[in-house]
C-alpha cells in the first residue's frame, strides 16, 4: 500500500483547485483508493504576517 498527500488552503478556490489536482492524479494513476483521510491545520501565511487554515487530505491507494 502507498500514500499520496495533498495540501490546500481552506477556501471555496482553495477547495476546488484541490479537488482538481487529486481527480486529474487519480485519472493519470489510475491507481485504487483504499482509504481517504481528512484533517485540518494552519500554516505560515506567504507574507509571514499570520497563520492560514489549511486541510491536508491523504489517499491510502494500491496500484492497479
Amino acid at each position: 500500500m502507498h500514500v499520496q498527500s495533498f495540501i490546500g488552503k481552506v477556501s471555496i478556490t482553495g477547495l476546488q483547485q484541490m479537488d482538481h489536482q487529486i481527480n486529474e492524479w487519480l485519472d493519470r494513476t489510475q491507481v485504487r483508493p483504499i482509504q481517504i483521510k481528512q484533517s485540518f491545520g494552519s500554516d505560515i501565511h506567504h507574507d509571514g504576517r499570520g497563520r492560514e487554515p489549511i486541510v491536508v487530505i491523504t489517499v491510502w491507494f494500491e496500484n492497479p
